[in-house]
């Protein structure tokens, strides 16, 4: 589209609206955002957000966020995510447990951080959020950053006290998901695997490691077996 020429929806793009398809048309926006046609992007994540769409209103919140192709603006990044995470978007409780625990934006807050986190991990763990559970939760791995902050955060001086187990099991989640995007495509996330695994390295992990990795292997890589040696 030339630039300052105004946005048309398709015939498709109306009759997912009447059809209240909010999916469709946020979908539509994060092809464009992948293009970074950021302008038009957000002309859709703004409709399918009018139709209760809970990704598009996140999305709203990063765009925001980064100040694509807008004005950068951390009060409505702010509004949206929070928006979303009461939604129930694990995406936007973990942002927002990620805003607030570095010092990107100004705003750092460790306690606000852990709120957020912890409510991301609701979402998905529902009743086992505070068990030895973790390893079983494959649907974790679609949210590797989420897994990746809570990992780092329950490691010595982390903002979430220490708990070398749930750790060490979040940053195998973390990493798996990692893998599985980079097979995908999505070449950013190199750098955050790369972090996964010096973390999974450290020595206070050497008590536990192979007794994770064990099952984890079984169960997500096909890879040895979980039968106690003889």
């Amino acid at each position: 589209m030339k630039k300052n020429e105004l946005l048309q929806l398709t015939e498709t793009d109306k009759e997912a609206i009447i059809l209240g398809d909010s999916n469709y048309i946020n979908g539509k926006g994060a092809v464009l955002y992948n293009r970074e046609e950021y302008k038009d992007a957000m002309e859709y994540y703004h409709i399918a957000a009018a139709m209760d769409n809970v990704q598009a209103i996140s999305n709203l919140g990063y765009c925001y966020l980064y100040g694509r192709d807008i004005n950068q603006n951390t009060s409505l990044a702010l509004a949206y995510f929070k928006i979303a995470a009461l939604k129930g978007s694990d995406y936007a409780a973990y942002k927002l447990g990620n805003i607030y625990e570095v010092d990107d934006w100004n705003i750092k807050d460790p306690e606000k951080a852990v709120y957020y986190y912890r409510m991301a991990l609701s979402y998905i763990l529902g009743e086992d959020n505070e068990t030895d559970a973790i390893l079983e939760h494959d649907e974790l791995q679609r949210n590797p950053s989420l897994c990746l902050a809570v990992g780092r955060a329950l490691t010595p001086n982390g903002i979430m006290g220490t708990d070398l187990r749930r750790s060490y099991q979040f940053l195998l989640h973390a990493k798996r998901g990692y893998e599985i995007a980079l097979e995908n495509g999505d070449e950013f996330y190199q750098d955050s695997l790369a972090e996964v695994e010096q973390l999974l390295e450290l020595k206070c992990f050497d008590e536990i490691r192979d007794e994770y990795d064990k099952i984890f292997n079984y169960v997500y890589y096909g890879v040895g077996d979980v039968e106690d040696d003889e």
